[in-house]
Order: structure tokens, then sequence, then C-alpha cells
């Protein structure tokens, strides 16, 4: 088989000349689940298989403006003053020179090593995760021909009795990030940060989102290249996730459910709508040994150009410490007030910080409601609301990015 043979996996499974079919039935059985609204022939009635990545990258070739810096010469100064604290996307290329890609981080090592282990690659329609052995994900890999494949999409790694452990020793934070206030708390109390991501073939990814809880994120690309688009925080959520054009019939809806049809349809149609300048729009390819930096609130969606393995996590900062406090606060007031009883006890600063914020915010409230009490109490709601809605969304779709 041509993409076992690009995969450079050699066990005999993956050049027969179809998939077993007792694996076979387990991922018909997955992706019932995951996408209940599909019958089985649905998943690739668009084509999308035979269509070329390279046309598509060559398209957006024109919109490629994010920052690309050398990890090997940037310090940490550097990375702080000019992207985390004015809130700047970038790629730092040469992050992974001490991650022994080639001895972990393949997918012929990661068979030898994980084959038995079973990884997250959906979702049911309660939120509970599918999950399959790795080797039966490699054969999902290698033969299927869907529009938007199956995602592995593990963020448990640290609570999996095979290989989630292992996986965690052999990469570490890169030096840019050290600094995760979330961590304070311990790993059993903060919300889920850390994803393990494999995609492949060409095709898979995540839709248009905001990370979690307004918390920043780093995603090192292992291998493959993954096509990416961000928005900043003030472009409204109605307009990059292209509703609008829905409503109007300029688009099929359908084209808002995957990253391959958000990318091949709804973005094309958007940017010729709202023009490109007034969308803010940066893209960007990321490559292997690449780590792309993405400041919290910022609107992005990710698709696979081809075989890829990546690891991402999300951190809050003292650089982005305001606004992910107040998401935190607004969102998880249970867990908020675990860690601002952690801020008292070991960093009496943020603590000082986070109730100073408080104060700020509600006497802004209070303002509010002595000017005009109906319009500010149906503000705050419909605010709650819509960011009730946007973390919700987030969360099941999150990669980091």
């Amino acid at each position: 088989m041509e993409v076992a043979k690009k995969l450079k996996l050699q066990s005999q499974r993956f050049h027969e000349k179809e998939m077993n079919w007792k694996v076979q039935e387990q991922i018909e059985e997955i992706k019932l689940k995951d996408r209940g609204h599909l019958r089985l022939k649905e998943w690739t009635k668009r084509n999308h298989y035979e269509k070329s990545m390279k046309d598509l990258r060559k398209q957006y070739e024109k919109y490629f403006t994010i920052k690309r810096v050398d990890g090997r010469s940037l310090t940490c100064e550097q990375f702080v003053n000019q992207f985390e604290i004015p809130d700047i996307p970038c790629i730092i290329a040469n992050t992974v020179d001490d991650w022994n890609v080639e001895k972990y981080w393949t997918f012929e090592k990661l068979y030898q090593l994980y084959k038995e282990t079973s990884f997250k690659v959906g979702e049911d329609d309660k939120g509970k995760k599918l999950r399959m052995p790795f080797k039966n994900f490699l054969d999902y890999l290698v033969y299927n021909k869907d529009d938007s494949p199956l995602y592995l999409f593990e963020s448990s790694l640290e609570d999996m009795k095979d290989g989630g452990a292992d996986i965690i020793g052999r990469f570490k934070v890169h030096k840019y990030f050290s600094e995760d206030l979330l961590a304070l708390v311990g790993e059993k109390h903060r919300p889920p940060y850390r994803w393990f991501l494999v995609g492949y073939p060409q095709r898979s990814g995540t839709t248009v989102h905001i990370d979690p809880l307004m918390t920043s994120a780093w995603n090192t690309s292992l291998q493959g290249h993954k096509l990416w688009v961000l928005f900043p925080p003030d472009i409204p959520k109605c307009v990059v996730k292209a509703k609008g054009l829905a409503a109007k019939r300029l688009i099929d809806p359908v084209d808002l459910d995957e990253s391959i049809d958000y990318f091949m349809h709804a973005l094309p149609k958007l940017i010729e709508q709202e023009g490109a300048d007034n969308l803010k729009i940066i893209m960007g390819i990321q490559g292997p040994g690449d780590t792309i930096f993405v400041p919290g609130g910022w609107w992005h969606a990710v698709l696979n150009l081809d075989n890829t393995i990546a690891i991402t996590q999300n951190f809050m900062s003292s650089n982005n410490f305001d606004k992910t406090w107040r998401s935190v606060r607004d969102e998880r007031p249970k867990f908020s007030k675990r860690l601002l009883q952690v801020f008292q006890e070991q960093r009496s600063d943020l603590y000082e910080r986070a109730l100073k914020l408080d104060e700020i915010d509600k006497n802004q409230l209070r303002v509010l409601r002595l000017a005009n009490p109906l319009s500010s109490d149906e503000s705050t709601g419909s605010s709650s609301s819509s960011s009730s809605s946007s973390s919700s969304s987030s969360s099941s779709s999150d990669e980091d990015n």
C-alpha cells in the first residue's frame, strides 16, 4: 500500500489489499457513534480523497503572513516581548533538536511501542470517549478514503495504564512556555491541557475554535505539515465561523462541520465576502520541528496536509493572566476558588492581582446596572451565553491545535 510505504510501516498487516474485517467492523461502529448524523456511505460522498492538498496550499500562499523565528537563536525574553505580551502568533522553527524524533516519534516506532494501547479517536453524542488500539488506528490511516478522517486526539495521557506516562516522558515543554500557573493546582485538579495528536491521511483537522478558558497554546509538529488559519479575538464568532454565509445560502451548512470543508469551501467564500484585510487573517504552514504559538482568545482552525504527529499544550502564564483568570472565574467558579487559594499560598502577587481584577469587574458591572438596569442585565446574560457556547465548542474541538 502506498500510504504504508509513506509512513514506513513494516508490518505485513499494513500491506494487504484491504483492512481486516474485524478491524473494519470496529471502525464502522466508532464512526456511527462519532458522527451519528452521517450514514457510513456519506463519509466518502464528497470525494475529498481524490483532491490535491498541494493545490489547496497554493491557493492560500498569499496569506502566509505568520511570523517565523528560529528557536536556536530566539531568547525567552525576545519571545515574551515580541509575541506573548503583544498577543501575536508565531511559528518557532527548530524546537525538537533534543527530542530524539527518529528514535521515538515515527509511525513505525509508535506502532512498536503502543500498538496495543487504546487512544481516543472521537466522542459519542453524550461526550463519551471513543477509543481504539493504536494498531487498528494505523490500519484505518492506511486503508480509509474518508472525506474527513477520524483523528487520534488523546488528552488523558497521565491517566492511561499503558503508554501514557511513557509518551509524556519522551518530550519536554519548550523553554518559552515553562511557566504554567494552572500546574500549581496539580495534575488531578487542573482542566485538560495536553493532547497527543496523530492525523493521517491528509484532510483531518479541527474547525474554527478558541482554546478553553482563554489559555494560550503551543503545538509542536514531529511529523508532517499542518495548514493554520488564525483570526484575532476582535473578529466576531459569527463571522469566523461563517454562519452568516450559510444563512444566506452562499455556502452549504455542511461546510462548517469539518476542517477540510471549512478550508475548501467556507474560508474562500468568507475571504471573498469580508476581505482578508477586514478579517485580519493570518495563515501559515507548520512543518516538522516547528512549534506554533497561539495566544489566548485567537480563533484558529487546522488542517493536516499529510501524515502528522504532534504534541500540544494549553497554559496560563503571568503574561496572559488577566484574561485567563477572568475566564476561569466566570466559566469554572469552583475551580477558580481552588486556584485562588493556591495563589494565596504560593503566589501572593497573583492572588492580589486576581482580587483586583474581581473588584474592577464588579465596579464596572455596578456602573452598567446603575446607568441602564434592564440593558445591562440583558447584556450580561447574552455575554455569559456566548462565552459558554464558545467554551463548550472549543473544548470539544481543540488542537492546537
